[in-house]
């Protein structure tokens, strides 16, 4: 009897798996930058950048090198990430400069992925840290070529969604 009761607990305890399908992403949409957060991992030199400021980095690729906080607006689509929007005459938008992108890494509900493109021939790479239905908040990965963000600095960038 005692081995009986011993083998239903093992495997009770041993054989339930708690499986956890990977969300959907809903990155389609368009995005407004409403906070940028710079962190250093040296020191407590920290950042923030409220509507109102202007995130610069001279030494950046365009279009990351200037980003007014509440005033730019990006826009993900399938896959397609779509900076400097200007209006035409009928009430759409047109998006100036337009990137592939992929997602890489999407495994589990715990971690969303990182999503990865090129400009101007640098490498691009944010890990998608919160991906909710009205917001989205990406995390730089470390130091980009042509850039002075160092391995120990990492750009936190809150977005809100304002359109479909």
């Amino acid at each position: 009897m005692k081995k009986v009761f011993l083998l239903l607990v093992v495997l009770f305890f041993t054989s339930c798996e708690i499986y956890q399908e990977p969300t959907l992403l809903t990155l389609s949409g368009e995005y407004v930058v409403d906070k940028i957060t710079t962190h250093s991992t040296k020191n407590s030199n920290d950042l923030i950048f409220y509507p109102g400021d202007t995130y610069l980095n001279p030494t950046n690729n365009f279009p990351l090198d200037s980003i007014k906080i509440g005033f730019t607006r990006w826009h993900f689509d399938y896959s397609i990430i779509s900076f400097l929007p200007q209006q035409n005459g009928n009430g759409g938008t047109v998006w100036k400069k337009q990137y592939y992108y992929s997602v890489i890494n999407h495994n589990n509900i715990y971690n969303l992925g990182y999503i990865e493109f090129n400009v101007n021939g640098s490498k691009r790479i944010f890990k998608i840290l919160d991906d909710g239905l009205e917001s989205l908040t990406l995390r730089t990965t470390g130091p980009w070529p042509y850039t002075n963000l160092t391995i120990n600095q990492h750009i936190t960038i809150h977005l809100t969604r304002v359109g479909p």
